[in-house]
Formats: C-alpha cells, sequence, structure tokens
C-alpha cells in the first residue's frame, strides 16, 4: 500500500507540476524527442537540426521565467508566453549557418540568452516586489531544486546504463553506441526539468522565515570569505610589484579580478538576510569592507583591459571584460552608496546586459569588427609606408586580423582600404584559401628577426584545394571533420580518440587504453614543402590512408600548419591540422 501511495504522490505530482509549467514542459517533451530523433538518425551534428536544438534548449530557461513573471499578476496574462515564444522564433531566424556549421556568432549570441534566460529565473518572481527574506529563500530553493534534479536524473542514467550493460553482457544482445547517448539527453532533457520544476513553491513571497543552516554558514565563513581575501591578497600584492617596477599590468589579471568580483557578490547574496544579526564578526565586517578594498582593483582592471585594446583593438573577449568592468564598477558604487541595496539587482541587471550586448551598433559584433577595420587600415598603413617591409610582430598581428574578419565573414569590409574586395579578387569560397591568398598577395617582407623568436617558429599554413576534391566513402562506414593544433591536440569520434603528438608529424590512434597505431605525416609534409605555393593543393598530396588492425583509416588533410621547435632547428613539425576522417572497423566486415 506504501508503494501505491508513493506512485500515486508521484503522479500527482507530475500532474500538478504540468498543471503549472504546461508550455515548458511541452517545449521540453518536444525538444527532448526532436534530440532523440535527430541522433538516431546520424542528423545531431547538421546545421538545420542544430539551429533547432539550439533553440529548444534556450527556450526551457526563458519559459521557466516567463511563467514565474507571469504568476505575479492577479489576472492571467497567457499573453506573456506569446513574446517569449516570438523572441525565440526570432533567434531561430537569426541563426547563420556557415557551411555546414552555425556561425560563430550565432554560437555566442546563443550563450548570451542562454545565460540571459537562466538570470531572469533568478528575478522573475521578484520584479515588481521585493523582501530580503523571501529573495534568500526563492533563491535557497532554486539551487536545492537544480541539485536535486540533476543528482535524481544521474541516478536514473546511471541505471539505466547498468541496465542496458547488463542486458548486453547477459543475453548477448549488442546496442548501438548511440542509445547511451539518447538516455542522457531524455534523463536531462525530460526527467530532470519535470523534477526541477515539480519543487518550486509556488507563493515565495509569504516564504520570509529564513533557515540558515549551519553548513551555510560553514561554506560562507571558513570557504567563500577566506577564498576572498586570498585573491585579494594575491591581487594587492600584484599591485605592489606593478608600483615598484612601474610595469603596465597583464592582460590576465582582469579575469582575476573579474572572478573576485563574481566571488564576492556571491557571498554578499548569501549573508545578506542575517548580516546584521548574525554572531560573527568576519560575516557583519564583509560589508561595505569588500567593495572599498575591491575599488582599487577595478582600477587596475581598466587599465590592464586599455592596455590591450590599445594595442590590439577590440575582440568579443575584450569587449565582454570592458563591459563587465563596467558592470562591477557600477554594482560596487551602487552597494556602497544606495540606501536601498536591493541584491536582486546583481542577477536582474547582467541579465539587462548580457541581452543588450547581443545586437545593435553598441553589440559586442558590431563594436569588435569596426575596431578590428580600424587596426588592420592602421598595421596595412604602417606596413605600406615601409614599402612593405615590416616586423614578424606586425606582420602576424595583420595576419591575425584578417583571420578574424575572415572567420567573421567581415572581410570584405577591407575594400575601402584595399581598394578591392578580396572575395571576388581571389575568387575563393574557402575561408582559409582565401585569407592566405590576401597574405601571399601582399608579399610583406620580414626585416626585424632579433627581438622575436616566434618569425622563426612559424613555418606557415597549406590548404588543399576544395573546389576538385570528392570524398568517396563506398569502402568506409563513418566521416567526420577534425581539428587538431598544439592547445587542443585531442579530438574523438565513434570512440576513437585521435590525437596530435607534441611536436612531431605524428596523429596517433587509440580506443579506451587500447593504443590502435600510429599515421606518420613526414612524407607528406615534405611534398607540401616542395609545392611552389601553399594553397590550392592537389587532393592527393594531401590524403594519407593507412591499415591498421582493427580498421582502416583515410585522412584528407583540409588545412595543415607548421612550425619549427626553436630557433636552430631546420626540421619543421605538424602543430595543427583540419581534416576528414573515413573508418572502416575490420570486425564489422
Amino acid at each position: 500500500m506504501k508503494i501505491i501511495s508513493s506512485l500515486g504522490e508521484i503522479t500527482s505530482r507530475a500532474k500538478n507540476t504540468f498543471k503549472r509549467f504546461p508550455i515548458t514542459l511541452f517545449w521540453a517533451i518536444v525538444g527532448t524527442l526532436f534530440t532523440l530523433f535527430a541522433i538516431e538518425t546520424d542528423t545531431f551534428d547538421n546545421a538545420f537540426y542544430g539551429k533547432v536544438i539550439l533553440t529548444f534548449i534556450l527556450g526551457v530557461s526563458w519559459l521557466i521565467a516567463t511563467r514565474f513573471f507571469e504568476e505575479q499578476f492577479k489576472k492571467d496574462k497567457t499573453w506573456i508566453f506569446l513574446l517569449t515564444l516570438g523572441f525565440l522564433s526570432l533567434f531561430y531566424i537569426s541563426i547563420e549557418v556557415d557551411g555546414f556549421e552555425i556561425h560563430q556568432n550565432s554560437i555566442i549570441r546563443f550563450a548570451l540568452y542562454f545565460i540571459t534566460g537562466h538570470l531572469l529565473v533568478m528575478v522573475a518572481p521578484f520584479m515588481f516586489s521585493w523582501n530580503k527574506s523571501a529573495y534568500f529563500n526563492y533563491l535557497k530553493s532554486l539551487f536545492i531544486a537544480l541539485v536535486r534534479s540533476l543528482f535524481f536524473s544521474l541516478i536514473l542514467y546511471l541505471g539505466i546504463v547498468l541496465a542496458l550493460l547488463a542486458i548486453k553482457h547477459l543475453f548477448a544482445i549488442d546496442f548501438k553506441g548511440e542509445r547511451f547517448f539518447q538516455v542522457f539527453v531524455f534523463c536531462i532533457g525530460i526527467i530532470n526539468t519535470w523534477i526541477y520544476l515539480s519543487d518550486f513553491p509556488k507563493d515565495v513571497h509569504n516564504q520570509l522565515a529564513i533557515n540558515y543552516t549551519k553548513a551555510l554558514e560553514v561554506l560562507v565563513k571558513y570557504i567563500l570569505i577566506p577564498l576572498v581575501i586570498l585573491y585579494l591578497i594575491i591581487l594587492y600584492a600584484y599591485s605592489l610589484k606593478i608600483v615598484i617596477n612601474w610595469n603596465l599590468p597583464k592582460g590576465w589579471v582582469s579575469y582575476l579580478v573579474i572572478a573576485l568580483s563574481f566571488l564576492g557578490f556571491i557571498v554578499q547574496i548569501l549573508i545578506n538576510p542575517i548580516q546584521k544579526t548574525i554572531d560573527s564578526r568576519t560575516i557583519k565586517k564583509f560589508y561595505p569592507w569588500f567593495y572599498y578594498l575591491l575599488l582599487p582593483l577595478i582600477v587596475l582592471l581598466f587599465v590592464a583591459i586599455f592596455r590591450r585594446i590599445n594595442e590590439y583593438g577590440i575582440t568579443e573577449n575584450r569587449y565582454f571584460v570592458f563591459i563587465l568592468a563596467c558592470w562591477i564598477l557600477v554594482l560596487c558604487l551602487y552597494m556602497l552608496f544606495s540606501k536601498r541595496k536591493k541584491i536582486k539587482i546583481f542577477p536582474f541587471s547582467l541579465a539587462l546586459i548580457t541581452f543588450l550586448v547581443s545586437f545593435g551598433f553598441w553589440g559586442v559584433f558590431s563594436v569588435s569588427t569596426k575596431s578590428q577595420l580600424l587596426q588592420f587600415e592602421k598595421v596595412y598603413a604602417d606596413i605600406k609606408k615601409d614599402n612593405f617591409s615590416t616586423t614578424f610582430e606586425k606582420k602576424n598581428q595583420l595576419r591575425s586580423i584578417i583571420r578574424y574578419l575572415n572567420n567573421k565573414h567581415e572581410l570584405h569590409k577591407v575594400k575601402n582600404i584595399l581598394g578591392y574586395n578580396p572575395k571576388t579578387t581571389f575568387k575563393t569560397d574557402n575561408r582559409w584559401q582565401l585569407q592566405n591568398r590576401l597574405m601571399d598577395s601582399l608579399d610583406i617582407k620580414v626585416t626585424d628577426n632579433s627581438n622575436n623568436i616566434n618569425n622563426l617558429l612559424f613555418e606557415g599554413y597549406y590548404n588543399i584545394d576544395e573546389e576538385n576534391l570528392t570524398i568517396n566513402t563506398q569502402k568506409y562506414d563513418v566521416l567526420k571533420r577534425l581539428y587538431l593544433n598544439s592547445y587542443d591536440n585531442e579530438n574523438k569520434i565513434q570512440g576513437y580518440r585521435f590525437y596530435l603528438s607534441e611536436k612531431t608529424n605524428t596523429i596517433r590512434i587509440s580506443k579506451g587504453n587500447a593504443s590502435i597505431g600510429e599515421i606518420d605525416c613526414s612524407e607528406m609534409i615534405k611534398k607540401l614543402k616542395a609545392q611552389q605555393k601553399n594553397y590550392n593543393i592537389s587532393p592527393n598530396l594531401m590524403t594519407i590512408e593507412q591499415h591498421f588492425e582493427m580498421l582502416n583509416v583515410k585522412l584528407i588533410f583540409q588545412s595543415v600548419s607548421l612550425s619549427k621547435i626553436d630557433d636552430d632547428a631546420l626540421e619543421s613539425y605538424l602543430s595543427g591540422a583540419t581534416f576528414y576522417v573515413l573508418i572502416k572497423e575490420k570486425n564489422a566486415e
């Protein structure tokens, strides 16, 4: 009877949750089923399916926030959901496709909206009313619901996976590898969302009793605040070093100041309802001393970011750092001088900023593109003035700007500077070929080699002739495009791990702990270096086929990057490559 009663309670909670969040749960169910279908039909990496999946993922948090916002009104305001659904439709339409992949700008915009949606969930029920005790309890419920839903979903996932493995080994019934991923998607997409929503109290504004547990006090008092103090000591010591040596701060210090600020804001949110009543000198003194100590570091943050912007212009990362620096400064001043000090301003203001910077002439994409065009004009004018002879550093800076604009599909905007459109002049749709042909056409000579060892370390790029590339998959089961370099030297396909051996010409293959073999690219590199040009290379010269005991592998290199180990080295090594991998497992024949 207890089991029946428990099942009845679970069913009742599930029904009540669906009644409260019908649009959100319907959205999550349809999105999960669509994703499962994409995995089953092996179209998960397809750009169209990717656009739909990203939209479904984005919609969950936005629809939850919309429901919380709607519940603040006494009368039914279902029309508010139409605004959210309209926004999601516009997001889907705005996703740009770059060949078979989603454009980088669209991925960044998705990340911004994803963050915005989750931040709105943190403030939606308190848009028009405020009580610090009720808000603290709401955030606490939010965190508990998140942890519980993830924990229960993970337990269910592991249980199903173990059951599938038991069936596989005990009854000799094999399953496709995609089944395990599909189970994970089902648990996260439906089970996790349902449990998460079922834990939310409806009348959050009347939850006024503060239950500040001992565990939370220990977390704040003995872990978070000591970490804040540690970061403060490190940053003030670094500031003292700057004053003594009279050097400008390094760009990396920006991230540490931002991390310190976020950590301090989290502590402020956690201690806000009990700061004046708790018997703890550390917690009581956190405000206002943290904000006074943070102000000089914000100055350091601005100096560091302006130094990078002045030298190399604005990119997406520098734009975000600058915006966050302004946000941190405003919040710091708000906490010091405002009488209200409503901590909901932390997530709400950040949500507003992440949304606003995603579009418009003030947005991250417009500002960064304009800045890099100005940098291109400045560097190009300097190089042209010296008859196209310059230092390696400046040549490499121009190459980086061209690569940046090319990746953003904005390289045509240099027409006013060069006098021609590179894309129409060089007649290629291949981005790698376009940027390399443009650099080659400028014929820039390096005159200063004494102060920069990197000019000797970089050998160059080689690109395949995409127009004459035909990939025959008849003898293979799997085709996938991979990318490896010195920093991201590992990638996977069908459980097989491809990784670039450090400072060699070897690509190694393994599966689990077992080594499959090595592919030596030395002969291919010798042939490439013997070519008179580094673009439009014949596909035959950039193809390697090798047979191992377990599988046959064919690599068709789309682009190859070569470097030297040091300035005395005569030979170069494979430091980066983009290539197509074709695989045929022999035991499957």
